[in-house]
Order: C-alpha cells, then structure tokens, then sequence
C-alpha cells in the first residue's frame, strides 16, 4: 500500500468520524431535552426518570467509546505509515510527524478530555432528572 493510499483511507474513515459526532452531539442534546421535559413535567413518574437514566448511561457510554474509536484510527494510520517506512519506502515529512505523534499501541481508554465531558454530559443529565426541583 502507498503512502497515499494509507492517508486516503485515514482521511475516508474521519467522514464516517465526523457523522457518528454530529450524532452524539445530537444524542446530548436529545438527553438534556428529555430530562428537561422530566423535570417541568409535574406527572412525570420513577419509569421516566429511569428510562431517561439509561438512555444517559447508555448514550455516554457509546460517546466514550466512540472517543476510543477516533483515537484509534489515528493510531492504526500512523503504524501502517510507520510499516510502510520499515519496509523502505520513504514517506513524506508530515507522515513522518504524524508517525511521530501517533504510531503506538492502541489505546483502551480516552482522553482525559473527551472523559470529563462525557461526565459532564451524564451528570448534568441525572442532576436534571433526579434532583428536587427548586421552586
């Protein structure tokens, strides 16, 4: 495989990337609305507020996984880039810089950003759905 065949296939991968963001920013979104809803809505009862859990619980868990995922085509990328060189092709200086940053073993958990955000993003959800609602 050629340098920019690697860098093609990374670059195709970042689009199905950049949709499954645009989903979870819209599956934040969507928690933060149906918890809302719980909260104003007096008849709301245990099943809604746990069922709004779950979807929090759930949709965050896959945002952190998906951060796992995008780090992770960063590293497959930089290694095959890094194979291609070790087999004696040479490869260009940014592929070079890019090999430099991100070739390694891959990576079982995310960044320390992309934690606290979902963080932020799930307890602002159960906080919403949980806590008494001030008057």
């Amino acid at each position: 495989m050629e340098e920019i065949s690697i860098l093609n296939t990374f670059a195709t991968a970042r689009i199905g990337n950049g949709i499954g963001v645009i989903a979870l920013i819209l599956f934040g979104w969507l928690a933060l609305r149906y918890a809302n809803a719980v909260r104003e809505n007096g008849d709301a009862t245990i099943i809604h507020k746990v069922l709004g859990s779950v979807f929090a619980l759930a949709g965050g868990f896959a945002g952190y996984n998906w951060s796992i995922e995008m780090q992770n085509w960063y590293v497959g990328a930089a290694n095959a880039l890094e194979n291609l060189k070790a087999s004696g092709t040479e490869i260009s200086s940014g592929s070079e810089g890019f090999v430099a940053q991100y070739a390694g073993d891959y990576v079982s958990i995310a960044d320390p950003v992309a934690l606290i955000f979902w963080i932020v993003v799930i307890a602002t959800v159960l906080m919403s759905l949980w806590m008494p609602k001030s008057s």
